[in-house]
């Protein structure tokens, strides 16, 4: 006795298919630096990130976090496949909303430079500093590996 949940197949036409392709397909390579990227996945690892120095301060819980694209598509990963602090920062904001975070890709220095968390500007009198467990980077924000556990913390200072 035939069902009476058997239904037909709908057709499906060119277009619809087409359509439904385009939704799938990969995005386009980036140019740059995110050339060298996503082939070598790394850790994801949980960290701890902080934001001190201007108007706001805020803590947040873990933050997850690993090797990724981020501002206009550039990989960010330092030796190649491990999360940095700004990867750290960029999934704060996305898992917490730090309430907005810029930044910009510096030729010269061939890493970013964070402008703005949360509203608090970097000027010429000030600029946002990262700290892994209590130590000042001394490498670019994309160009110091974090791993598990760190504490992160992103500080406006003069």
């Amino acid at each position: 006795m035939p069902s009476s949940l058997v239904r037909k197949a709908a057709p499906v036409t060119a277009a619809g298919l087409a359509c439904a392709l385009a939704f799938a397909a990969a995005p386009p390579a980036a140019a740059g630096p995110a050339a060298a990227g996503p082939a070598a996945a790394g850790p994801t690892v949980g960290v701890r990130v902080g934001v001190t120095g201007g108007a706001y301060t805020g803590s947040v819980g873990i933050v997850w976090t690993a090797a990724r694209t981020v501002f206009g598509g550039y990989y960010c990963a330092a030796n190649g496949t491990d999360p940095t602090p700004l990867t750290a920062l960029v999934d704060a904001q996305e898992q917490y909303g730090l309430g907005g975070v810029r930044a910009y890709w510096d030729a010269a220095k061939k890493d970013f430079v964070v402008t703005d968390i949360h509203g608090d500007v970097a000027d010429s009198k000030k600029k946002w500093n990262a700290y892994v467990n209590e130590k000042k980077i001394t490498t670019g924000p994309c160009g110091t590996a974090i791993k598990d556990t760190d504490k992160v913390r992103w500080t406006l200072e003069a």
